[in-house]
């Protein structure tokens, strides 16, 4: 019986050794921003922070010329390349609509020039804090 005992007590000790590691995410912050094309607020977009050298990649959706980054937590911090692509826009709300609907008021993509996401030299460096981290971008043709 003290065999038993013994075997259960490292048993939980293994278990809960297991339990209490230390994670390796990155500590992230959220970010957002503006983003403009010639001045104009960007309708309808897709916003990526790709970490440098190497790390996990968060995104956002732009709407609006106005982005915001939370998933997860946000962008990992450091610095990163950005990429910045345009996108159908959707309509707000399809509540009710057939696809048909939703595909004839959907607007096309804003063509952004691909300087800006194919082989991007867009970047940003995300700092610590607590608050959101702001970032914009003025793209130019």
């Amino acid at each position: 019986m003290p065999e038993l005992k013994i075997i259960i007590c490292i048993l939980i000790s293994l278990l809960l050794a297991g339990c209490g590691r230390i994670s390796d995410a990155p500590d992230r912050r959220i970010v957002t921003g503006n983003v403009t094309l010639n001045g104009t607020p960007l309708e309808g977009g897709v916003i990526r922070f790709l970490p440098q050298p190497s790390g996990p990649i968060a995104a956002g959706k732009i709407r609006d010329g106005k982005y915001e980054v939370t998933n997860k937590g946000g962008v990992p911090l450091g610095k990163h390349k950005v990429e910045i692509k345009g996108t159908p826009i959707l309509p707000e709300d399809t509540t009710g609509m057939s696809l048909g609907e939703i595909d004839a008021a959907t607007k096309p993509a804003i063509n952004v020039p691909e300087k800006y996401y194919k082989d991007s030299q867009l970047e940003a460096t995300v700092e610590a804090g607590h608050d959101p981290f702001n970032v914009d971008f003025e793209l130019k043709d």
